[in-house]
């Protein structure tokens, strides 16, 4: 029975062939060598708030070195606590509101890189945070293998997927931002960024 009110059958569009968005090695590297640049700035920035860096030593490595570890020992029970504390704010200064509104860190943005979900999809800001960062910070602080297991996590991107294991568990990727979003399913997915 043919009824012209019926439906036409369902005739999936063309899709083209998988384009593989991952970021390379190389502009993920660059971009961790770009945020940790700019962690280490606005760190020595908070040690010479806190008079730990003497300019007038600067040039005799060895008597600034000295001078930063007598002002260490100087400073109190509550300082000390606070400067060990800095890196987290700053982190957050730093990358937070590229990180939440585009998934991206500076030195990612600088490069034209960003973090999303495994469909191309801006991930959730507290599963970047917890996963992505929280995750490599707390297995850093594990007594004598915590490095070890930090190394591991970035020796893991040289397997296929270029995929660390904290982006394992916070189920991301990196991707360039210049080559088109890859078709999932044969559809053409697209990012929120």
């Amino acid at each position: 029975m043919n009824d012209q009110n019926q439906a036409p059958e369902f005739q999936p569009g063309p899709s083209g062939p998988q384009v593989d968005n991952t970021a390379s090695l190389g502009k993920r590297f660059l971009a961790f060598i770009l945020d940790g640049f700019f962690m280490v700035v606005a760190l020595l920035m908070v040690m010479q708030a806190m008079g730990l860096l003497d300019p007038a030593t600067s040039q005799d490595v060895q008597a600034a070195q000295a001078e930063m570890q007598k002002r260490l020992l100087a400073l109190s029970d509550t300082q000390k606590f606070m400067l060990s504390l800095s890196p987290f704010p700053i982190f957050f200064l730093l990358h937070g509101f590229l990180l939440h509104q585009y998934g991206q860190t500076l030195g990612k943005r600088i490069v034209g890189i960003a973090i999303v979900t495994m469909d191309n999809q801006k991930p959730a800001f507290g599963q970047l945070i917890v996963w992505r960062y929280l995750s490599q910070w707390a297995a850093g602080q594990i007594p004598v293998i915590g490095v070890l297991l930090r190394f591991i996590d970035i020796l893991a991107i040289f397997r296929p997927g270029y995929r660390c294991i904290h982006d394992h568990l916070a189920k991301t990727k990196v991707i360039d931002l210049k080559i088109p979003v890859a078709a999932v399913e044969g559809k053409p997915t697209s990012i929120i960024i």
